[in-house]
C-alpha cells in the first residue's frame, strides 16, 4: 500500500453532456458558450438511437431544458439521425454529374481552373481525378448538398482537397462497388481560417454509403466539421498527420468501417459547451492506431454498440511506468509530460453500455477525468498505467471487463462493483479506492471508497488487491483476489473499515501485511496460515465435506482467507491445496484464525480491526474481545452453491502460473 496518494492532477473544469434549447440553423450560426457545472453521474441508459422519418428536417437539438447532468438524457434526446444521414438511391433523383477529369459549368456548379465551386442545394455525382484541385461547397445558410463519389480521386498540395465553406449539411455518399481517394499536402487558409483537414467542413458534415473513402491527409487532420460529424456507413481508411476524425461540436458513428492511424489523436470532440464536445458510437467497426489519444472527447463519450479497436501510444509496452502518477504511483519515463496516450478518454463522463472494446494503450485504457460508468459490453484492455480509470466515481452494473495488463487495474475515488464479471491483472494494486483531497500518511483513513455489492471479481496484483485508502466494503457478489508475495502489500488493505457483510470472498497472498475485517462485519471470516505455489488448487471445504468456495493461485501464498454465508459460529472448516489438507480452523466469531492488522480508524479497539496477540483493542484470535455473540448473520439461503460446483474445475485466476 502506498502511504500517501495526495491528488497532484489538476481537476480541470469539466463539462456534462447536457442539453440547452438550441436548433441548428446552419453553418453561419452562433454557437452556445454556456457552459455546465461538473458532471455528477454518468447514468446512460439509452442504446439506440432515433431516426427522423421526415426526410426534410433536420434533427432538432432540443430537450427543452438542463437533464441534471447525466449522459443517458443525451443519449435518447440529442443523437438523433435523420433520414438523409443514411445512404439513399441517388438514381431516381435528378442529379448533376461533374466529370473531374475535365469539369464543366452546370447549374449550382462553377469552374475555375482547377477548382469546382458548388453553390446550390442539390446531389453532384463526382468521378474521374482531379489533379492539385479543389472542391469547394459554397451554398445557402440552409442547403443541403450531397456529394456522390463514384471513383473519384482530388489531390491538391495547396489546400483541402474538399472544402465545405458554407451549407447546412454536406453529405458525402460512397456507391457500393466504389473507391475514391482524397489527399492533401499543406494545410490551406481561408482568409484567416486554417483549413485543418484534407475534407474540412464548417457545417454539419455526414459520410454513409458501402463504397470506400480513402483519405490521406499528410498536413494535418483527416476529416474535420466544426459542427456535427457523423458517420452512418461506408468503408473509411484514414491516415493522418495529426488526428483521424475531429468533430468540433460531436463524433457520431452508427454504422460503417472505420480504420484510422493518427500521428495525433484517432477520434477528438473539441468543444466544452454544455451540448457539445462528444463522441458517440452506436454501431459499426472502429479500428484505431494512435500515437496520441485513441479517443479524445472535450465532454463525455458514450459507447452503446459496435466493435471499437484502440492502440494508443505504441501500446502498454510503449511507454515505462512505475505507479500511478495522480496517486502518487505512475511516473513516465519519457521527457514529454503533455503526450497523453490514452485509449478513450473523456472530460466528464465515460459510459460504455454495450458494443466490444479493446484498448492497448501506453497510459489509461479507459479514462474520465470525472465519473465513468460500465453497464454492459465487452472491454479488454492491456495498459502501461491504469486499466479502467476516473477522477471520481467509477462504477460497474454489469459487462464483462478483462484487464489483462496494468499498473492498478481500476482506480478511481468512489469505486462501485455492483454487477459483471471482472478480472484484473494488475503489476501493483488490482483495485485502488484513492485521490481524495482529505487522504493523509500511513494509517490516515481518506474519504475514499471501495465496495464491492455483486458481480464476480477476479483479481491478480503484485500490490494490494484490494486497497482503499478510505473504506473497504463487500456486501455481495463473488470475490477472488491474489495478493502479493512479498512484503509491503497484502490482499486486502485499507485504511479505514474493512467489512465483508455478504458474498463469496477468497483471498490467498502473503501473510506479512495480512489484513482481515473488523467485528462489526455481518458475515464471518476465516483466516488461516497455510502455503502454496503458484498454479495450486485452494479448495475450502465445510464439516460434511462439501466445497464452499476453490480457485485456482496464480503465485505464491502464505495465507488463505475466505468469507461465505455458510460460516457459522462452531463449524470447523477445512482448507486443501491440491486435494491435500494444508489447514482447518473452527469459526469461534465474526474472524477466526490468523488475524492482521485490522483497519485504521475504524471498528472496535482503538486500531480498529484485529492483532495476532489479541492486542491493540482488536479481535482474539479465538474469540471476541468482548466474548459477546457475534453479529447476526445476514438473511438469505446459507446454502449457497460454490461458483464451481462441488467436485468441479476451480477458477482460474487470471495471469500467468509463474511466480511473479
Amino acid at each position: 500500500m502506498k502511504p500517501n496518494r495526495l491528488s497532484t492532477k489538476k481537476h480541470t473544469l469539466r463539462f456534462a453532456v447536457i442539453l440547452s434549447a438550441l436548433v441548428l440553423t446552419g453553418c453561419a450560426s452562433t454557437q452556445s458558450t454556456t457552459s455546465s457545472t461538473s458532471a455528477s453521474s454518468a447514468s446512460s441508459t439509452a442504446s439506440t438511437v432515433s431516426t427522423s422519418e421526415e426526410s426534410g428536417a433536420d434533427e432538432t437539438d432540443s430537450t427543452g431544458g438542463a437533464m441534471n447532468g447525466t449522459i443517458g438524457s443525451v443519449i435518447e434526446a440529442n443523437l438523433s439521425f435523420k433520414n438523409k444521414d443514411f445512404y439513399i438511391d441517388y438514381s431516381t433523383e435528378d442529379t448533376v454529374k461533374i466529370d473531374l477529369s475535365a469539369p464543366k459549368e452546370a447549374d449550382g456548379v462553377k469552374v475555375s481552373g482547377s477548382t469546382v465551386t458548388i453553390t446550390e442545394a442539390g446531389t453532384y455525382v463526382l468521378s474521374g481525378t482531379l489533379t492539385d484541385g479543389q472542391v469547394i461547397i459554397d451554398a445557402g445558410d440552409e442547403d443541403d448538398v450531397r456529394l456522390v463519389l463514384e471513383n473519384a480521386s482530388i489531390t491538391c498540395t495547396t489546400t483541402a482537397p474538399i472544402y465545405a465553406k458554407n451549407a447546412d449539411k454536406v453529405i458525402i455518399s460512397l456507391p457500393e462497388n466504389t473507391e475514391s481517394t482524397v489527399t492533401d499536402t499543406v494545410t490551406g487558409t481561408d482568409g484567416n481560417d486554417a483549413l485543418t483537414a484534407a475534407i474540412f467542413a464548417k457545417c454539419d458534415l455526414s459520410v454513409n454509403g458501402t463504397g470506400t473513402l480513402n483519405v490521406n491527409a499528410n498536413a494535418n487532420d483527416g476529416i474535420t466539421s466544426e459542427d456535427k460529424l457523423k458517420i452512418t456507413g461506408g468503408v473509411l481508411n484514414i491516415t493522418s498527420a495529426d488526428d483521424g476524425l475531429v468533430g468540433k461540436d460531436a463524433v457520431l458513428i452508427k454504422d460503417g468501417t472505420v480504420h484510422i492511424t493518427a500521428s495525433g489523436n484517432g477520434i477528438k470532440s473539441t468543444k466544452s459547451e454544455a451540448d457539445k464536445g462528444y463522441v458517440y458510437i452506436g454501431g459499426g467497426t472502429v479500428n484505431i492506431t494512435a500515437e496520441k489519444d485513441g479517443i479524445q472527447a472535450e465532454t463525455s463519450v458514450l459507447i452503446s454498440a459496435g466493435e471499437v479497436n484502440v492502440t494508443a501510444g505504441g501500446g502498454a509496452n510503449g511507454e515505462q511506468k512505475t505507479g500511478n502518477a495522480m496517486f502518487g504511483g505512475a511516473q513516465s519515463t519519457t521527457t514529454d509530460e503533455t503526450l497523453s496516450a490514452k485509449g478513450i478518454k473523456a472530460e466528464a463522463a465515460l459510459d460504455i453500455t454495450g458494443g466490444t472494446v479493446t484498448v492497448d494503450s501506453a497510459d489509461d485504457s479507459l479514462h474520465s477525468n470525472d465519473s465513468m460508468t460500465v453497464s454492459g459490453g465487452g472491454i479488454t484492455v492491456k495498459s502501461g498505467d491504469d486499466g479502467l480509470h476516473a477522477d471520481n466515481t467509477l462504477t460497474i452494473e454489469d459487462g464483462t471487463i478483462v484487464v489483462e495488463e496494468s499498473c492498478e487495474g481500476l482506480e478511481a475515488i468512489d469505486l462501485t462493483i455492483n454487477g459483471g464479471t471482472i478480472d484484473v491483472t494488475a503489476s501493483d494494486d488490482g483495485l485502488n479506492a484513492a485521490g481524495s483531497s482529505v487522504d493523509g500518511g500511513f494509517g490516515t483513513a481518506g474519504a475514499d471508497t471501495l465496495t464491492v455489492n455483486g458481480g464476480t471479481l477476479t483479481v491478480n496484483a503484485s500490490g494490494d488487491g484490494l486497497d482503499s485508502n478510505g473504506a473497504l466494503t463487500i456486501n455481495g457478489g463473488t470475490v477472488y483476489v491474489s495478493g502479493p508475495t512479498g512484503d509491503g502489500n497484502g490482499t486486502f488493505d485499507c485504511d479505514g473499515v474493512f467489512t465483508i457483510n455478504g458474498g463469496v470472498v477468497l483471498g490467498t497472498g502473503s501473510s506479512d501485511m495480512l489484513k482481515t475485517p473488523t467485528t462489526d462485519s455481518r458475515q464471518n471470516t476465516i483466516s488461516v496460515s497455510c502455503t502454496g505455489s503458484a498454479g495450486d488448487t485452494v479448495e475450502v471445504k465445510g464439516a460434511d465435506g462439501n466445497t464452499l468456495v476453490s480457485a485456482v493461485a496464480p503465485k505464491n501464498f502464505t495465507n488463505v482467507m475466505f468469507s461465505t454465508p455458510d460460516i457459522t459460529e462452531g463449524e470447523t472448516y477445512t482448507v486443501y491445496v491440491n486435494g491435500t489438507e494444508a489447514a482447518s480452523e473452527t469459526c469461534s466469531g465474526v474472524v477466526s484464525g490468523a488475524t492482521g492488522m485490522g483497519s485504521f480508524g475504524g471498528g472496535p479497539g482503538n486500531m480498529g480491526g484485529q492483532a495476532p496477540n489479541g492486542g491493540m483493542g482488536g479481535q482474539m484470535p479465538n474469540g471476541n474481545s468482548d466474548g459477546t455473540t457475534p453479529p447476526e448473520m445476514p438473511s438469505g439461503d446459507s446454502g449457497i452453491t460454490p461458483p464451481n460446483g462441488n467436485g468441479g474445475t476451480p477458477l482460474q485466476m487470471p495471469g500467468n502460473t509463474s511466480d511473479t
